[in-house]
């Protein structure tokens, strides 16, 4: 896994890809701490990229964008990826020599929509790390970042227009996303993919695989300073920086779901949570009409017999 990529370098960019909420900005924190490696807060610089590659289909194969368009200019597809990855790979190399490293790291938690550009455009020329979350917890994570920021982004919008359910609009964007980060897994050496949940349960094992996948050497104390520096906060950052130590309190979190929503999202998420090597969701047979009814009934019965107490020992108060 940690062998060259390419046959001239090693190559020097490392590219963290995880559907948004996995734990991307932890990641961020810990490889960017390392002493050789510079990881800035998200630029968006690679998605920009891709929308600038975006293609569009039309009847009979016909394709409409920047790549085809040029070439009628006279440009190879392969000098207007060149030319373009120069532009986006100078800001992060300029970036590391300010902070006096030699490589440089990228996060942007969106990149992920974009991956199958993002890889066009990188060619070569990076390692990736990937990182995959429970869907569930992701939808979870999800529903709390639009409610701190009050808004969706272009690329989660997309979703809710096509299912208004935020929830399952939640789990369709993880659902694509985690899976075509597994393709890039499953496929390509370059990439080395880990889970939130071990990450989160030994955040040293997790970094040294890291390490050792993109060629750099182990630093003791490099969790403790990863987490001891609270500089260059970026959008979506916040949650990671509120607490001073790594746990695993929001591990799990989709077990306090209703019964009928976590039925629903299961239905939705366990094929693609049985690929990434998750155990499927699930959720016990809904209980009949008959059941239902002697629950309620149960439960007025309690509380009738809750207010008879009440009411006899406020009788009893008064009498004496």
């Amino acid at each position: 896994m940690s062998g060259s990529a390419s046959a001239s370098a090693k190559p020097q960019g490392v590219v963290i890809l995880g559907a948004p909420r996995s734990g991307t900005t932890l990641l961020r924190r810990l490889i960017g701490a390392h002493s050789r490696i510079a990881c800035p807060p998200e630029t968006y610089a690679l998605s920009a990229a891709a929308r600038f590659l975006h293609e569009e289909s039309f009847a009979e194969g016909l394709r409409i964008g920047v790549l085809l368009g040029l070439s009628y200019a006279g440009f190879s597809e392969e000098e207007v990826l060149s030319r373009l990855r120069g532009f986006v790979f100078s800001f992060f190399e300029e970036h590391a020599a300010r902070e006096g490293k030699p490589r440089w790291a990228e996060k942007t938690a969106f990149n992920a929509f974009h991956l199958p550009a993002i890889r066009k455009l990188c060619g070569d020329e990076v390692r990736y790390v990937c990182i995959q979350r429970h869907g569930l917890d992701v939808i979870l994570s999800l529903e709390e970042l639009v409610k701190k920021t009050g808004g969706y982004v272009q690329e989660l919008h997309d979703y809710l227009r096509r299912y208004p359910e935020p929830y399952e609009a939640f789990a369709q964007a993880w659902i694509d996303c985690a899976g075509a980060i597994q393709a890039l897994i499953d496929g390509d050496e370059r990439a080395l993919g880990l889970r939130y949940e071990e990450l989160v349960a030994d955040p040293e094992q997790a970094l040294r695989r890291i390490l050792e996948h993109i060629g750099e050497p182990w630093e003791e104390g490099l969790v403790e300073r990863a987490l001891g520096e609270a500089k260059s906060v970026g959008f979506g950052d916040w949650k990671t920086y509120a607490k001073p130590t790594i746990d695993r309190a929001s591990v799990e979190r989709w077990r306090k779901l209703p019964r009928a929503t976590l039925r629903r999202l299961a239905d939705r998420c366990n094929p693609t949570l049985a690929r990434l090597g998750y155990d499927e969701v699930t959720v016990a047979e809904p209980e009949s009409d008959a059941d239902a009814r002697r629950r309620y009934e149960l439960g007025l019965l309690l509380n009738k017999m809750r207010a008879d107490k009440e009411r006899a020992r406020a009788a009893a108060e008064e009498k004496s």
